[in-house]
């Protein structure tokens, strides 16, 4: 299991043993895009997601893995995200974020998103750990909804477990634009730098 932090320095990272899912998840939530592909997500308590919310999230999420999905024959993707059998979400606030970020990272302090991926014999699965209280803050910053927000890291964390990365400037700059390019492809337009869908 491999884990990622989204405050951009992801040298030095411990790598995880293989032993399921942190401790963080315990998903409760289940739906599928195909019979063997399922996408789940599960708010803490004090971290509501109302159900319109959480179901835009996973709908929207759910058309990006199929556009993810559609595009590995033509090299757009690596042939591993065919192998993605489960995105699981927990959404989560400030105080076990930051405690989640020490535990797994070694570093103080929330993050918008912390991904781990594992394999299970030869399927993908991916762990995906949202803050809700930063979510909120960056929502109203950009003056759109939260669930835009919480799209937008569920979006970059499975892109982490395709290969992207984020620890340059360069490629920050191409993982944002592979973000907004997907986003524009569900029709839901530019989420990180919002002006782009203007």
């Amino acid at each position: 299991m491999d884990v990622d932090s989204d405050d951009g320095d992801d040298e030095g990272q411990p790598a995880l043993a293989s032993n399921g899912a942190p401790p963080e998840f315990r998903v409760a939530v289940a739906s599928g895009l195909k019979p063997r592909f399922s996408v789940e997500l599960r708010c803490d308590p004090g971290q509501p997601v109302d159900g319109k919310n959480r179901d835009w999230i996973l709908d929207r999420l759910r058309e990006v893995l199929a556009v993810i999905e559609d595009e590995v024959p033509t090299g757009g993707f690596p042939k591993q995200a065919r192998d993605l059998e489960r995105v699981s979400i927990r959404v989560v606030g400030d105080v076990e974020m930051d405690a989640a970020h020490r535990r797994w990272c070694d570093v103080p302090g929330t993050t918008d998103v912390l991904t781990f991926e594992s394999r299970e014999d030869g399927d993908l699965e991916i762990d995906l750990l949202l803050c809700l209280d930063e979510a909120n803050r960056r929502a109203m910053e950009y003056g759109h909804g939260v669930e835009r927000e919480l799209l937008l890291y569920a979006v970059h964390g499975v892109l982490h477990c395709l290969g992207h990365d984020d620890c340059e400037e360069e490629d920050r700059a191409r993982m944002h634009r592979e973000e907004d390019r997907l986003l524009a492809a569900v029709g839901v337009g530019a989420v990180y730098r919002p002006e782009r869908s203007a």
